[in-house]
């Protein structure tokens, strides 16, 4: 025969297992909804503020890669601009009477007559 030294006090409770249970003591500051739930709404509120924060570095780079463009895009307009005014300054330059009559005389030997010179008409 086996016999075990150990004793075994076995008391069973009068009351239901449901019973006790819901009328087990609440905490004071227990949260709402279990530790599991707010556990996975705090994980998901983490991932919406990380989302958010990618998002909103995107936008900054997004903005400043287009300052950056519309910077670039300015000064060569200006550029463009200043060179315009020069072109047309050298084209009213070169469009004067007395710039016409030294380049025709210079590359075409076409000289206006002076008041002694001889015309001769057909």
């Amino acid at each position: 025969m086996n016999y075990q030294n150990s004793i075994r006090i076995v008391s069973q409770s009068t009351l239901d297992t449901k019973f006790r249970q819901q009328f087990r003591r609440k905490k004071a500051f227990g949260l709402p909804g279990g530790s599991a739930l707010w556990l996975a709404a705090s994980k998901i509120a983490l991932a919406v503020v990380f989302v958010v924060f990618c998002i909103n570095l995107w936008l900054n780079f997004s903005i400043t890669r287009g300052e950056q463009k519309i910077q670039a895009i300015e000064a060569a307009r200006h550029q463009l601009r200043e060179d315009q005014i020069i072109l047309l300054a050298q084209r009213a330059n070169m469009m004067s009477e007395k710039q016409v009559l030294k380049r025709a005389g210079e590359e075409l030997a076409l000289f206006v007559p002076e008041e002694k010179q001889v015309f001769k008409l057909r």
